[in-house]
């Protein structure tokens, strides 16, 4: 099942990719202010493990097809120009 939405997450266009990781962080967001009042939780503790590792599998496409999403995720052999000389978020929308 991991392998077969492995490659539904690498057929996404950009926007729904970036949707995927950006919903996956919501979740880790939220469950992660619920643990601060409900520790013991192990489900929550394992929903917050499952997004973090569907987060990071989705982020590692993302940068890989489409470029980092932020800058520590820039390529080290460019360094600060490979992530600042790439076009602002609201450059890109007006392409």
């Amino acid at each position: 099942m991991a392998e077969m939405r492995l490659k539904s997450l690498d057929k996404m266009e950009k926007d729904e990719l970036l949707r995927q990781v950006q919903m996956h962080q919501f979740s880790m967001h939220d469950l992660a202010l619920y643990l601060d009042t409900h520790p013991t939780d192990s489900e929550a503790l394992e929903a917050l493990l499952a997004h973090r590792e569907a987060c990071e599998r989705a982020s590692a496409i993302y940068v890989r097809r489409f470029g980092a999403l932020r800058k520590e995720q820039a390529e080290a052999e460019n360094g600060w120009a490979a992530w600042s000389n790439t076009p602002w978020p609201w450059e890109k929308e007006a392409n």
